[in-house]
């Protein structure tokens, strides 16, 4: 019980900071998106080294690359590792471009993408809740597109993006840490160049700038580190309830801090992805009552 309740509090800490991540990016938009996602990967990097180095965990990272390399896994990890910093880049572009009402909506179809990918990669069967569920999805992403006239291809490939990512994750599943230690050591060097040739400098839009993108690599470990807690804790369908509280606190955030429209017509989008979640969750409940009673 107590094991349980640590995982539940860890989920609602580590989605409520996700949730919050777009006020500190809008807080960083004086910057080219490029250059913080550069910071963000290197500060990442170096923090997720500090937790290792005081969890005494190299040996550990050093284990799992040969077996990686032995296994030839090693690609999935480095294309999981750009799966993530376009998602990453995505995202930061979108709110601080005033598009964050759109990147919750990515959030919020996520994972009824992840069971397309599931049926079209793993072959997993469609469920008549899942197809009502996809189906008001696809009809919410038409209207959107019809009303702005082209595709909504950020939010898509930023939703996209991490359904590859977790599908890698399945494939070649590692602890937290570790993962996102591989992961930032793969782009880091492409983004030290990067930062290297910009004429953007770290220093040059003040002390508070300099802070926050060196607090970057912090927020990202931190709500990862809550996560794996949650994770270990915490059975799947807790924490699929629990995983709505990011967009929600993002859509929030969009509308009430940062400002933007919500009119009618993305009122009628939502109502259409909210419908299809809602059929989703119900479909999953009563799949998982079904299991139980078998």
């Amino acid at each position: 019980m107590e094991n349980k309740r640590l995982g539940i509090t860890s989920g609602f800490a580590a989605y409520f900071m996700w949730g919050l991540l777009g006020v500190f990016w809008e807080l960083l938009s004086v910057m080219p998106a490029m250059d913080t996602l550069a910071y963000r990967i290197v500060w990442s990097l170096v923090t997720i080294s500090l937790v290792l180095t005081v969890q005494k965990s190299w040996p550990e990272v050093w284990h799992v690359i040969v077996n990686l390399i032995h296994n030839r896994k090693i690609g999935w990890i480095i294309m999981s590792a750009f799966l993530i910093s376009i998602n990453w880049f995505l995202y930061i572009t979108m709110v601080t471009h005033q598009q964050a009402t759109e990147a919750s909506l990515s959030y919020y179809i996520m994972p009824l993408m992840n069971v397309a990918v599931a049926v079209i990669f793993l072959h997993e069967k469609l469920s008549r809740s899942k197809i009502i569920a996809l189906t008001l999805v696809i009809i919410g992403v038409i209207i959107l597109t019809i009303q702005t006239g082209s595709l909504p291809l950020n939010t898509l490939l930023m939703a996209t993006s991490f359904c590859f990512y977790g599908l890698i994750k399945k494939q070649v599943p590692l602890p937290a840490t570790i993962s996102l230690a591989l992961e930032t050591v793969i782009v880091a060097p492409i983004a030290l160049v990067y930062l290297l040739l910009s004429p953007h400098v770290m220093t040059q839009d003040g002390s508070r700038i300099t802070i926050l993108l060196i607090m970057s690599g912090v927020i990202t470990v931190i709500p990862l580190l809550l996560f794996a807690v949650a994770n270990k804790n915490t059975d799947f369908i807790t924490l699929s309830f629990i995983q709505y509280l990011n967009p929600t606190i993002q859509l929030l955030i969009a509308v009430f801090v940062l400002h933007e429209a919500f009119n009618w017509h993305k009122v009628i989008v939502f109502a259409f992805i909210w419908s299809g979640i809602l059929v989703f969750i119900f479909g999953s409940l009563n799949s998982a009552r079904k299991l139980k009673k078998h």
